[in-house]
Parts: structure tokens; C-alpha cells; sequence
């Protein structure tokens, strides 16, 4: 009776475990399900707010075009009073341009009536280093000529239009279209922060009737959009620590383009479920696709989770008490054998680590050795040369060490390496940075992401005079120094690490010929043949 009793017991408790674990599992389930589609909704209903503000605020380009096309002549004040009071009710968009087609011929008139508006208006265009210059000559200018409102903007008074691919190509756009197109993201000129904004552009023609080309062209009616702010009317209270939102430009899919991001703040960044992340249309208007991703956080979950799973499971546990304190107690046996195991393993995967350790590392100086420094090497050039990343080499000798070795002896000698070494490695500063000893008084020092090791090699030149080794038997000096040979490569497709190497150590036996305790340097050039760069 005790036997079959025991059975039973045992029977009673897995199948209540196994009926409370199945319960909790199908009200989590459920529960799940029902907070995802309720975050979808909330995207959904997010997508649908921001397409709405958006077109609300395109409204506004329209409106300043019906002036243009009621008038054949728009002053500058005329202009600031329409786009002051559609502004007033469009706040969201940043400004508002108009952006005449003017002829070569026609530039210089453009610029004498615009410093009359402005007194410092000219026809402007952005070199790559950012600075404004005056626009190259060209067929068509497409400046801002009125802008509204000038505080925030004047940077982007008189800039040609036409002088950036991005804004050109959305140009071209509206003027096939003859419609609003959008652009992609661009960075806003009058922005000294670079923001990332977009422009919506709307053509006006000369004449309604002909047909609508750049020659029947007038100029452009152009709206700067704040992403961001727009993006702000949809938030609600505290989900900055619940939802992370991306919107994405999407129009060419291999090539999508991140318009505005806002993450999770503090340490619910760390809890980010991708594995809910939804993706929701915003747009397919003005040329452009836009799409919001949206990735909850663990806390937008836990926030919205009732007790109800947590209850069953407990309920359902409850009832099988002693089942449960017997499978307790053969679980802490398990663990307590696993903990055993587990330590065994740390302590195996230490005295791996530590010999590990000690096959890289140089017994004399504690720095790398030769098989660890080539191992480092290999890595190092395939990522240089595969991320078209510039690298540097350095290969140094200790000058005369034979004959120190000769005249103080070899623990003196040891004492001098190791002195050398910890100088050596005092110079480098970024962690990626790598010196190890290669042979008996030489070492190998690689600088990823460097395009001129000479630099560093000058300094370790200097490091080694200071430490004024004494070495009375030295014929250049009656000090310790070194010679240093010197390989930078920016294009490393023609080379290897052993044609590199190969390269430093010549450098090297340069610097040996020419007296010694001196650095010479060769740069890698685009084809195989390298030149000697800088003497020292």
C-alpha cells in the first residue's frame, strides 16, 4: 500500500506540475499575443498620426503656391506676410522658400535686387568642407531668393539649389511631375548641428496652358520639414522608456536611409525585444516611401501583464505540495553536483586561459611574442585591407646590443630589454595598438587606422635616447639607442603581411646603414613599388 501510494504520489505531482506549467503557459500566451497586437495597434495608430500631421503641414506649401499663381510679382514683404500667417498655423515646418529659375545672364540682377531685401544676398553654394562660396557658372541658378522666417535661417539666403545632387535630383522630380516631391533626408543648410530634415518642393510655371517643363518653369515654392518635431505630436507620456522608434526611408529598398531615431533612455535600452518589432507604412507620397519601426521594451510588456498566468501556476502548485517540496529537494541534489561540475569547468578553462597566456607573452619582457605578434599581424592586415583602412608597421633594433651584451654583460643586457620594452609600450596609447619582441633586440610595433607610423617611430627614438642607457662601447653614441624602419600603407590590394613586413625591415636595414639611431620611413603606394618617404 506505502509502494503504490508513493507511486501515486509521484504520478499526482507531475501531472498537477505539468497541468500548472501547461495553464501558465497558454494564459502567457494568450496574454502575450494580446499585449503585441496592442502595441501594433498603437503603431499603427502612431503611422496614421504622423501621416496626417505630415499632409497637414504640406497643406502649407500649397497654400503659399496659390499666391504665386495669382500674382505675377511677389515682393519680399509680401512674401514674409503670407508665409508669417501660414506659418502661424503650420508650426511645424521650419521655413518656407521661394526659389526662382535664373538664367546665367540674369544672375548679376538677381543679386543687385536681392541685397536690396538682403543686404548680404548673393548666389551661394556649399564646397565639401562646409564653408559657402559664391556658385560656379552654370546654365540655371535655383536660389533662395525669400525665406521666411530669416531667424535661424539666413545661412540659407541666395544658396543655389541646383549645387547639391540630392536637392537637384528631387528638382528634376517636380518638374517631370509637375507635383510635390519630396526629398530624401538632407542636411539643412541653415542648421549649424547638420539636422537631418526633408524638403517638399513645388513647381510653378510661367504659363498654366503650356506644358510643364524647365523652360516653361518660374521657380519653386520649397518647404523644410523638422522631422523630429513633427514626429513629437505623436508621443504620449513615458514611452521613452517603452518603445523604440525608427523611421525609415525606404523608397529604394537596397539603399533605405534612417530619417529620425528615438531610443529607449537608460537601462531599458538594454531590454529591447526584437523579436516584436513591428514595421508600419507611414507614406507613398511625393516620390518618397516611408516606413516606422517600432522595437518594444521588456517594460512595455511588464507594464501591461496581469497576474492572472502567475496565479494558475501558484494555484495549480498549491495543491501539490508535497510533490513539489520532493522535486525540490532532488532538484538542489542535481544542482549541487552541476555546481560541482561548473567549478571544475572555471577551474579547467583558467589553467587554459593562463597557458594560453603564457604562449603568447615573452618571459624576458613581458610584452608579446613573435607568434602572438603574427598571429595580431594577420588579423590586422586582412581588416585593414578588406575595410580599405590605412595600417603601419614598425620594426626596431636595439643599435650595437651585441657589444653591450660584450661590455656589461648578458644580465645587463636582460635589464636594458626590459627597460627598452616598458618605454616601448609606454608610447603606444589606443588598446589596438601592439608592440611584442620579435628577436633578440628586436621589436615589432603595428598601428592599425595609421597612416603615418613615422610619427610614433620618431617617438620612440626619443623615448629610448631619454632613458641615457649608458654604452660606453657604442661607436654613434655612448648611449643606448635604436634604429627604426617604418612601413605606412593606405592600399594594401597588391600587398601581403610578409611582403609588408618585408618592406619595414628594409626600412629598417635603411636606417642600420645610415649611422644608426635613426628612423626611415616607406609609404605604400596604390601599385606594388614602394617610396621612401621621410629621412630622420
Amino acid at each position: 500500500m506505502g509502494r503504490r501510494l508513493y507511486y501515486i504520489t509521484v504520478i499526482s505531482t507531475i501531472v498537477g506540475v505539468v497541468l500548472s506549467s501547461v495553464f501558465f503557459w497558454l494564459f502567457y500566451q494568450v496574454e502575450t499575443k494580446n499585449i503585441e497586437r496592442e502595441f501594433q495597434d498603437e503603431v499603427n495608430d502612431k503611422a496614421l498620426s504622423y501621416y496626417k500631421g505630415l499632409q497637414f503641414h504640406l497643406e502649407g506649401v500649397y497654400a503659399l503656391k496659390s499666391h504665386f499663381d495669382n500674382n505675377e510679382i511677389l515682393t519680399a514683404s509680401a512674401f514674409a506676410n503670407n508665409s508669417a500667417f501660414i506659418l502661424s498655423r503650420h508650426n511645424k515646418v521650419k521655413a518656407l522658400e521661394w526659389i526662382p529659375k535664373v538664367a546665367h545672364q540674369e544672375r548679376s540682377a538677381y543679386e543687385q535686387q536681392g541685397k536690396r531685401n538682403y543686404p548680404q544676398f548673393s548666389i551661394t553654394e556649399r564646397l565639401a568642407s562646409g564653408i559657402m562660396v559664391p556658385a560656379s557658372i552654370r546654365e540655371y541658378y535655383y536660389p533662395v531668393y525669400y525665406l521666411e522666417p530669416l531667424e535661424g535661417n539666413r545661412a540659407a539666403l541666395g544658396y543655389d539649389m541646383s549645387s547639391n545632387a540630392q536637392r537637384r535630383e528631387v528638382m528634376y522630380r517636380a518638374i517631370e511631375s509637375g507635383n510635390m516631391e519630396i526629398s530624401e533626408g538632407v542636411k539643412l543648410v541653415q542648421s549649424e548641428n547638420n539636422d537631418i530634415g526633408v524638403l517638399a518642393l513645388l513647381p510653378v510655371y510661367q504659363d498654366l496652358a503650356q506644358p510643364k517643363n524647365e523652360l516653361n518653369l518660374k521657380g519653386f515654392i520649397l518647404g523644410v520639414f523638422d522631422l523630429s518635431s513633427i514626429f513629437s505630436s505623436i508621443y504620449r507620456g513615458g514611452e521613452n522608456t517603452e518603445l523604440a522608434l525608427n523611421l525609415w526611408d525606404t523608397t529604394i529598398p537596397a539603399k533605405r536611409t534612417l530619417l529620425f531615431a528615438r531610443q529607449i533612455e537608460g537601462e531599458a535600452q538594454q531590454s529591447l525585444l526584437p523579436q516584436y518589432r513591428y514595421t508600419r507604412s507611414v507614406m507613398d507620397l511625393g516620390g518618397r516611401r516611408w516606413v516606422l519601426e517600432a522595437t518594444p521594451s521588456e517594460l512595455y510588456f511588464s507594464e501591461r501583464r496581469t497576474q492572472t498566468p502567475f496565479w494558475v501556476f501558484v494555484a495549480g502548485n498549491l495543491f501539490f505540495g508535497l510533490s513539489s517540496w520532493l522535486a525540490f529537494v532532488a532538484a538542489k541534489k542535481n544542482q549541487q553536483t552541476q555546481n560541482a561540475l561548473d567549478e571544475k569547468n572555471i577551474q579547467l578553462n583558467e589553467a587554459n586561459e593562463k597557458l594560453e597566456r603564457l604562449t603568447k607573452t615573452d618571459a624576458l619582457t613581458g610584452i608579446a611574442n613573435r607568434r602572438y605578434f603574427d598571429e595580431y599581424f594577420q588579423q590586422e592586415f586582412l581588416r585593414a585591407k578588406r575595410e580599405k583602412k590605412p595600417l603601419a608597421l614598425l620594426v626596431l633594433d636595439i643599435d650595437a646590443f651585441k657589444a653591450f651584451n660584450d661590455t656589461y654583460g648578458h644580465q645587463a643586457g636582460d635589464r636594458c630589454l626590459r627597460l627598452v620594452a616598458t618605454e616601448l609600450e609606454r608610447i603606444l596609447k589606443r588598446p589596438a595598438d601592439h608592440i611584442a619582441r620579435i628577436g633578440g633586440e628586436e621589436f615589432a610595433i603595428l598601428l592599425p587606422n595609421t597612416n603615418n607610423g613615422e610619427v610614433v617611430a620618431r617617438q620612440c627614438k626619443v623615448a629610448i635616447e631619454r632613458l641615457a642607457i649608458e654604452h660606453k662601447s657604442a661607436e654613434h653614441a655612448k648611449i643606448v639607442t635604436i634604429s627604426v624602419g617604418v612601413v605606412s600603407g593606405c592600399k594594401l590590394e597588391n600587398h601581403t603581411p610578409d611582403t609588408l613586413f618585408n618592406l619595414a625591415d628594409s626600412a629598417l636595414y635603411q636606417a642600420k646603414s645610415a649611422g644608426r639611431n635613426t628612423v626611415r620611413a616607406i609609404s605604400v603606394l596604390p601599385n606594388p613599388k614602394p617610396e621612401l618617404m621621410t629621412l630622420c
